[in-house]
């Protein structure tokens, strides 16, 4: 594993590089596929690696090894976006909205308990449906990176 520091080294501050969370070389931070292992940055990898087991992997900003589920780098402190809390379905989400989006359910699965209570709340009036179509629909037209960017509550 590289031992240089990406520039930028605060948590959350733009750089120019990053670390693989498979193999912890320093990359840049726009690569999606790493270099010098080839695996893809946007998804964990399924096995093990250099220097971590299946559960593990490499913190994007200092390159020390982190649990898979991580929400925060224990050595440096930064967010771990990729893993944190698994990723949720975003046909399941859009379907949920479609169909039971009046309810709200679509809001609970999406990790919005406040918003999912809201819409039980007034379900009666219709307007929850409404807006649940709406949202399916919304959340169709986003890409993955996207929708679980914007609209998954960690």
């Amino acid at each position: 594993m590289s031992t240089d520091e990406p520039s930028g080294g605060a948590a959350g501050a733009p750089s120019t590089e990053t670390y693989c969370i498979s193999c912890g070389e320093s990359i840049s931070a726009d690569a999606e596929i790493c270099p010098h292992c080839g695996v893809s940055q946007r998804r964990l990898p399924e096995s093990g690696g250099p220097g971590r087991t299946a559960d593990e992997k490499y913190c994007t900003n200092c390159g020390s090894v982190v649990n898979r589920d991580a929400e925060l780098c224990p050595e440096c402190g930064a967010e771990q976006t990729i893993g944190a809390g698994g990723e949720v379905d975003k046909l399941a989400a859009a379907l949920i909205a479609l169909f039971l989006g009046g309810l709200g359910i679509h809001k609970f699965y999406l990790g919005d308990n406040k918003m999912g209570v809201l819409y039980l709340c007034f379900f009666w009036t219709g307007i929850p449906a409404v807006l649940g179509i709406i949202e399916g629909i919304i959340y169709l037209t986003k890409s993955d990176e996207e929708f679980q960017r914007r609209y998954v509550k960690r």
